[in-house]
């Protein structure tokens, strides 16, 4: 983490109005002096939550329509380019044309919205939206063109911005490694939309889910969560489950019937229009004309057409097979659960086994299909506990999971415990009035407080499963986040761990000294060959 003098040369850098680029070029978000100007607003209780949404990633055919429907709800029908020119979705079209993708699967534009939370005939605070809108596209999408477009017609006001992914300048488009890259570059830009409205005088913020009351919510979240620990609620529910699958697979089963039906209905119709292009074409194979070339035309045309039907429908029967054979299967499978009802923890691990034969690696199945496997395999852990610490730290990760987010690693922990300081930094240079400072300080110091918890928690787990490891992967995660969780809590570091990681440095080392270049893939245990492929004496 950060210390104070560190976080003063960072905001030195933000006050002077630097330039801070991400990992792509064309990705970049620009901090002036109104982000610790209005700082106080982060600290304000009345503050309102700004809001910034990505509605769809757009197609090039979909983009032309997306803007159409903006503009039913426009003041005069027109929207606001870059330029600050009002055009119609034709213009913007035509000025994209040269923008968009090869690729059959492109995503070209995205369609965003900003929100305000104020009432829709204060002209003052329209005026304040679609200026700090402006302010936020020309600041972090520089380079891209886009159009935006005023509503006033639902509850709240809001701009849709329909934004080129295509960059002028770099003629790259936008890009993204992975979700957590998106998720932390828009809450960037909610920050940078809050400062921006409070420099037009409108009191919002980006509140962070780290500035609510962490020990609260988790309590809150305990008290709420059930796992399926009892035998009796165990057993009952699995049966559900099984029961569940296969209302779905008579679903779709119904479903895929009735669309074989149509295609069969279809074929027919188009059978018939074919033999009599046919019986047509024939009659005019000896004569020369117009007619005989078309009738010609049509019946390609109708051959091919009866083909891709034909195909479709085989996939169909296809399908209709496979649905069948899943529906044997689950049959049987409920069956053999029902045979046995003893012992929770075996059906549980039956349910878990077989669901991932009907589903490899989730694959056909729903977002409800996922979650009760998920809460199986949860069953399983608690049922499988070894001792009440295991239980209780497997508990806790659970509500921490699902407070904090699905990855809560010590690499993923370090960076909040940073947010958290970086909030106190901003907190103590703000104007806040000292009763919120105090106020809101004490909850930012628990909330560090109950962070620094699970990462205790999660230290101790990483280090009770590399040391029960048979064998210890030395570049696996695992053990990268156990030096990381050292170096964090000022821990010390188990003496067979330190050795491991010793011996893999001195192997190196010595690789290194022999000019031997080695990949991360290598471990001590391969020295043996290494050090017969150079030995000169072979």
């Amino acid at each position: 983490m950060r210390t104070r003098e560190q976080w003063d040369e960072f905001f030195k850098s933000i006050k002077a109005g630097k330039t801070i680029h991400s990992k792509n070029e064309h990705k970049n978000v620009s901090f002036g002096s109104a982000h610790i100007s209005y700082a106080k607003n982060s600290f304000s209780k009345n503050a309102k939550q700004s809001v910034v949404k990505m509605i769809s990633n757009l197609p090039r055919e979909s983009i032309k329509r997306c803007i159409d429907y903006a503009l039913k709800n426009s003041f005069d029908g027109y929207a606001i380019n870059e330029k600050g020119e009002r055009v119609g979705s034709d213009e913007v079209m035509s000025a994209w044309s040269k923008d968009f993708g090869t690729n059959k699967n492109s995503k070209d534009a995205w369609h965003l919205m900003f929100s305000i939370n104020e009432p829709c005939n204060d002209k003052s605070s329209l005026y304040a939206l679609q200026d700090a809108v402006k302010n936020i596209l020309g600041r972090n999408f520089k380079g891209h063109k886009y159009a935006m477009v005023l509503h006033t017609h639902q509850n709240n006001p809001h701009v849709h911005v329909v934004l080129n992914k295509r960059n002028d300048w770099t003629k790259r488009k936008i890009h993204f490694d992975s979700r957590e890259e998106i998720k932390d570059f828009f809450d960037e830009v909610r920050t940078d939309f809050a400062y921006s409205l409070g420099a037009r005088g409108l009191k919002y913020e980006n509140k962070n889910a780290l500035h609510k009351d962490l020990k609260k919510e988790f309590s809150k979240i305990k008290s709420s969560i059930n796992l399926e620990r009892d035998d009796y609620t165990t057993k009952d529910r699995t049966l559900e489950m099984y029961d569940e699958m296969q209302e779905k697979n008579k679903n779709e089963y119904d479903i895929v019937s009735s669309r074989i039906k149509a295609f069969e209905g279809e074929i027919d119709m188009l059978k018939k229009a074919n033999d009599e292009l046919t019986r047509q074409f024939l009659l005019y194979m000896q004569k020369k004309g117009k007619k005989r070339f078309r009738l010609g035309k049509e019946l390609k045309q109708s051959n091919k057409i009866l083909l891709q039907k034909r195909k479709d429908l085989i996939k169909e029967i296809k399908r209709l097979d496979k649905i069948s054979f899943n529906a044997t299967r689950l049959n049987d499978m409920y069956l053999e659960h029902y045979k046995d009802r003893s012992n929770a923890l075996k059906l549980l691990e039956n349910f878990s086994y077989n669901y991932n034969k009907i589903h490899p690696h989730g694959k056909g199945s729903s977002k409800a299909d996922w979650l009760n496997y998920k809460k199986v395999r949860r069953s399983i852990a608690v049922l499988r506990g070894r001792d009440d610490e295991a239980k209780k730290y497997f508990d806790d990760s659970l509500i921490v999971t699902r407070l904090l987010g699905r990855n809560e690693s010590l690499f993923k922990l370090n960076k909040k415990l940073e947010i958290l300081d970086q909030s106190l930094y901003i907190l103590n240079h703000s104007d806040a009035s000292d009763d919120e400072k105090n106020e809101f300080k004490k909850r930012l110091d628990d909330n560090k407080e109950f962070i620094t918890g699970v990462c205790k928690k999660r230290f101790e787990y990483v280090e009770n499963k590399l040391l029960k490891s048979e064998k210890i992967d030395k570049d696996g995660f695992l053990f990268k986040e156990y030096f990381k969780g050292v170096s964090m809590l000022d821990a010390v570091a188990d003496e067979r761990l330190v050795k491991i990681k010793n011996e893999r440095k001195l192997f190196k080392d010595a690789m290194s000294e022999r000019g031997v270049k080695i990949s991360n893939s290598y471990t001590p245990s391969h020295s043996k060959n290494l050090n017969n492929d150079h030995d000169p004496g072979r």
